[in-house]
């Protein structure tokens, strides 16, 4: 077996999506742009956030791509990096004394609630071990 190691996956993933319709929206084109903004996340690819970069490359695979949907893509480019950015909302904290604590939290008839919970409960889903 040949193991193939693909060397500068951002533009790997970048020709990928556009050597098929990348105009389309067709869920397996818009798949395939997920799949290169992907690789910019994953791979800090930052000449890939430059508006003019990202243009002037779509334009010289795809000479007569839309300037609007060029326009499109790179904000739902930069709408996709934020959110891969985005913590979570965490469910454990560090107390007063500097004791690590687990807490569940959740929502019951719409209001939030916290409470300790130990680590083997923790590890286990909220459930006691």
């Amino acid at each position: 077996m040949t193991l193939i190691r693909f060397k500068n996956q951002t533009e790997y993933a970048f020709i990928v999506w556009m050597d098929s319709f990348p105009e389309s929206f067709h869920p397996l084109d818009m798949q395939r742009f997920y799949g290169f903004v992907k690789t910019v996340a994953r791979y800090r690819s930052k000449k890939w956030r430059d508006y003019d970069h990202f243009k002037q490359q779509i334009l010289a695979r795809k000479p007569h791509f839309a300037e609007e949907n060029i326009d499109y893509f790179y904000e739902l480019m930069h709408t996709c990096l934020e959110f891969h950015k985005t913590p979570y909302i965490d469910s454990s904290s560090h107390s007063d004394d500097g004791e690590f604590r687990h807490k569940q939290v959740g929502v019951k008839n719409g209001e939030i609630y916290k409470t300790s919970i130990t680590r083997a409960e923790f590890l286990h889903g909220g459930r006691k071990a």
